[in-house]
């Protein structure tokens, strides 16, 4: 019984865990829409300044600022492919975890039908002990100590199938 309590605790804890990357992976979610839209805003801005530059005369500030915006787009990148890793490997551990849940799961029900059945056997066992208690008190032609110890034995295999 104490092992389907801790794997109740374990089961607990996992759902807590799991509910734990769920928040993570949808503030990873969150930021990736946020640096999105910012990737999106900076393109836009590269474009209209890439546009003006060709329609005019480059100067040196110009060159400067598209090469600021390039930089920065290439740093957007990066960090968009990070957080699509972090996103990944968050969404990898959520799958291994509902795995685990859900085979834990099925130990806990796998475990209660054999607590069932092993509850079932104990029953029909203290039965027929019952039953050759009686037929022994009705008989009383066996010595009272004999009766006793078969009461004993009988007693006995009834803890050893208990405990199996």
């Amino acid at each position: 019984m104490s092992s389907l309590l801790s794997l109740q605790e374990e089961n607990r804890i996992l759902q807590q865990e799991l509910s734990r990357v769920e928040d993570l992976l949808a503030q990873s979610r969150a930021e990736r829409d946020e640096l999105a839209i910012k990737y999106n805003a900076i393109s836009e801005r590269l474009e209209q300044t890439l546009r003006l530059e060709t329609g005019e005369r480059e100067t040196a500030e110009s060159r400067s600022l598209a090469q600021h915006n390039i930089e920065l787009r290439r740093l957007l990148e990066e960090e968009q492919a990070a957080y699509k890793r972090k996103l990944q490997a968050y969404q990898e551990g959520q799958q291994r975890q509902a795995q685990l849940v859900q085979k834990l799961q099925a130990k806990v029900l796998q475990y209660k039908k054999k607590c069932g059945e092993v509850e079932q056997q104990l029953l029909e066992k203290a039965t027929e002990l019952e039953q050759e208690r009686l037929t022994l008190d009705a008989s009383s032609s066996q010595p009272e100590e004999e009766s006793s110890n078969e009461l004993e034995n009988a007693l006995i295999r009834l803890e050893e199938e208990q405990q199996r």
